[in-house]
């Protein structure tokens, strides 16, 4: 649910929401492999009644591939206990790879008349994030990946256009070869993932109200740190959209059918002719793709005019140089607002007290801003004033 009218959600992270196809498959109960002291049957339950409200008679379809299937059977027994009616869809790893050696893009990406058929009768969709195995998914040709990215587009206003409630999991994403990818403890973020999942929606819409207040209303917003940032931007009167962990009616009569868990932002766009300064990144972007770090933006009369990227700075340029005129636009500001998250890989952005900017289209935000390209820079402990007046102070609302 957003605080105020604003428009669909944000995914977590540029590229972090892949969703290739899939086929379905029974689901049933079996050991959840989940890490010491994390009860799988919680989370269920916390996403199919707070996340996605879902009522007895109701049905879920339940995505996810080899690496989530103790997970997704966790969902199946929840469900059934609640009284809500499961089908799981099933991508399997091994499968998803042969069939890109096979298959054209195309044919290895379509989605069959069954699944629309499915999605068409759902209430709810619960995506359990893939592949595992983030190399050889960065491994796959260009024209696979942007095939399956347009596929993701499509299926998501198929679930759109029938309101289906949808959630995005990252729990799922926690595994020891992902860990092992972004050089974090797997027990540490599973047990953080899903600390940060249960924070209570209303609390997060309470302590982002006075800062999506200001700015909403404000007009000048400022973000610096002694790190060299200073940065000018403008508001142009934009409602921000609080991401609150759940999708409830009001959230479907706005169009905002997908949420995220953990979730924790509040996110506005910003003017886009209006940006004078520098912004330093000083915290690392752990995406599926790999690893961005040092990013220095420099702007100039409302755009991008220097970009500097110390680490994984040509995954950017792949896609910026491919981007139309939206590429060097200030797009929008985002505050992290989530207590519990920490060093979460693939969620640093909703940590309580970051700041994220963002460059690129901000249409689907209520901005001017058209296209397909946008990436985005954090900083902790950042000082942010609206018109002068401070709204957080070395990363905390004041």
């Amino acid at each position: 649910m957003s605080l105020t009218l604003g428009a669909p959600v944000l995914p977590p992270a540029p590229d972090a929401h892949q969703r290739p196809n899939a086929a379905a498959a029974n689901g049933g109960a079996m050991s959840t492999g989940a890490s010491p002291g994390v009860d799988p049957s919680r989370l269920a339950s916390r996403v199919l009644t707070r996340s996605l409200h879902l009522k007895r008679g109701e049905n879920v379809i339940i995505e996810t591939w080899t690496h989530g299937i103790p997970l997704a059977e966790a969902f199946v027994v929840e469900a059934r206990r609640l009284g809500v009616r499961p089908m799981v869809l099933y991508e399997g790893e091994r499968s998803f790879f042969e069939m890109h050696k096979v298959a054209s893009p195309r044919d290895a990406s379509a989605i069959g008349a069954a699944e629309l058929a499915a999605v068409a009768a759902a209430d709810a969709y619960v995506y359990l994030p893939g592949p595992d195995d983030l190399k050889r998914w960065v491994e796959l040709p260009a024209v696979r990946r942007e095939t399956l990215d347009r596929v993701i587009d499509d299926w998501n206003q198929v679930l759109r256009r029938h309101s289906v409630r949808a959630v995005y999991l990252h729990y799922a994403a926690a595994t020891p070869l992902a860990a092992q990818e972004y050089g974090v403890d797997v027990d540490a973020w599973r047990r953080e993932t899903l600390e940060g999942s249960a924070i209570d929606p209303a609390a997060l819409r309470r302590g982002a109200h006075a800062v999506a207040s200001h700015l909403w209303r404000g007009h000048r917003l400022t973000v610096t740190h002694p790190n060299g940032t200073r940065l000018d931007l403008a508001l142009a009167g934009r409602a921000p959209l609080v991401e609150d962990g759940s999708v409830d009616a009001e959230d479907l009569r706005a169009g905002r059918n997908w949420t995220v868990l953990p979730a924790g932002f509040l996110i506005t766009a910003v003017h886009e002719r209006t940006a004078e300064g520098l912004f330093v990144a000083n915290r690392p972007s752990r995406r599926r793709r790999g690893v961005v770090e040092g990013a220095r933006w420099s702007f100039r009369e409302g755009r991008l005019d220097e970009y500097h990227h110390e680490k994984g700075g040509e995954m950017v340029e792949e896609s910026f140089q491919k981007a139309g005129r939206e590429r060097d636009r200030p797009a929008l500001f985002q505050l992290g607002l989530n207590p519990k998250l920490r060093d979460a890989p693939l969620q640093e952005d909703q940590e309580r007290g970051i700041v994220t900017l963002y460059i690129g289209h901000n249409d689907d935000f209520g901005g001017r801003t058209r296209g397909g390209f946008r990436d985005y820079a954090l900083i902790e402990g950042a000082d942010v004033a609206v018109d002068g007046r401070p709204v957080l102070r070395a990363g905390q609302l004041v």
